[in-house]
């Protein structure tokens, strides 16, 4: 018998080989057709600035030698549009399940497979019936959100395939989540935001207010090429960036305030799953959190050891078809990795 040693995302998910829209790749593949004349850019705001500065500072760090025949991004782009347009995932549908064990263990749900790592409990539900689901005197050593937005752009998703959107909500229904009862007194808040101001103002003056929570740093996840280069240009205010913000706050009083950078850059290969983020769990327990310290990640789409995670579509990139695994026979031998059609 065979177990599950290791399971790694298709690297094809990150085959993001040069900046990119899907405009740009499309007119590229459909010889005969020019580019549109890119426009130039207006003045940069000054948190823009002072990315776009930071990346010019490592940018020999981060470049690699890639390969000259990776010149597009299509096999990644492909690849997502085959998995949602194949994919038979019932958002609508609330259950809750839970790994106990050490393995990871395969589940199968209306003609899937997910991979369920260990020690991990999740709730597919709806985030107003969040109170039904979390026990009101649970409190957690972190708790992150990353929300859905409302935005154009998922409202164009949604219209032309209803399987890789997902249902937006608005600020005032971010804000009325009860999180306040969930936080002792070194809790981490970490919400991942849009750059729409409006965005930015709320989590900064609405929801942290409300939940008990001072704001203590903004970190920034830069969006690179495997070449290094950011996934899109640096661009003046309201226009699409290569970057997203981390909002970190913690309680009132909190002895752990001073410990946290104020700000840092993060630097990684994105996937080509629209909004799928870099896991944070490790970065913030090798620093930061105490030893086998226990997390809430709202509006969850995968699961990651000693956390609870809850959204609408909790099990959606645990997808088995998504991984590469290493497989263990049962005398310890390892088999190569498998990546899954």
């Amino acid at each position: 018998m065979k177990t599950i040693k290791q399971a790694c995302f298709n690297s094809v998910l990150f085959n993001i080989n040069v900046p990119y829209d899907r405009k740009e790749e499309k007119d590229e593949n459909h010889g005969g057709k020019k580019r549109k004349r890119v426009k130039t850019i207006g003045a940069l705001d000054e948190t823009t600035q002072r990315i776009l500065e930071n990346h010019s500072s490592i940018q020999c760090k981060l470049e690699s030698n890639p390969n000259p025949t990776c010149t597009s991004n299509k096999k990644a782009l492909e690849f997502v549009d085959q998995f949602n347009s194949s994919s038979n995932y019932d958002g609508e549908q609330c259950f809750r399940g839970q790994n106990t064990t050490d393995c990871t263990i395969v589940t199968e749900m209306n003609g899937e497979s997910f991979l369920i790592p260990p020690r991990v409990s999740f709730i597919n539900s709806s985030i107003d019936r969040f109170t039904e689901y979390i026990q009101p005197d649970e409190t957690f050593d972190m708790i992150v959100l990353d929300p859905p937005w409302w935005n154009k752009y998922i409202r164009r998703v949604k219209a032309a395939n209803s399987k890789a959107g997902y249902r937006m909500l608005t600020n005032a229904d971010i804000k009325a989540i009860p999180l306040e009862r969930h936080l002792h007194k070194n809790t981490l808040v970490v919400v991942w935001c849009t750059n729409a101001p409006s965005h930015i103002d709320a989590v900064s003056k609405d929801f942290f207010p409300k939940w008990g929570v001072e704001l203590v740093a903004c970190w920034y996840w830069v969006k690179v090429t495997s070449a290094g280069q950011p996934v899109c240009k640096f661009n003046e205010p309201q226009q699409k960036q290569p970057y997203e913000r981390l909002f970190i706050g913690l309680p009132a009083g909190s002895t752990m305030a001073k410990s946290i950078p104020r700000e840092r850059f993060l630097y990684s290969v994105p996937s080509a799953i629209h909004s799928h983020k870099p896991p944070l769990y490790d970065l913030f327990t090798s620093k930061y959190l105490p030893p086998e310290a226990t997390c809430l990640e709202l509006f969850a789409r995968s699961l990651y050891p000693r956390c609870t995670s809850y959204g609408m579509e909790v099990l959606k990139l645990q997808n088995k078809r998504l991984y590469e695994l290493a497989m263990e026979d049962e005398d310890g031998k390892t088999g190569g990795r498998v990546a899954f059609e």
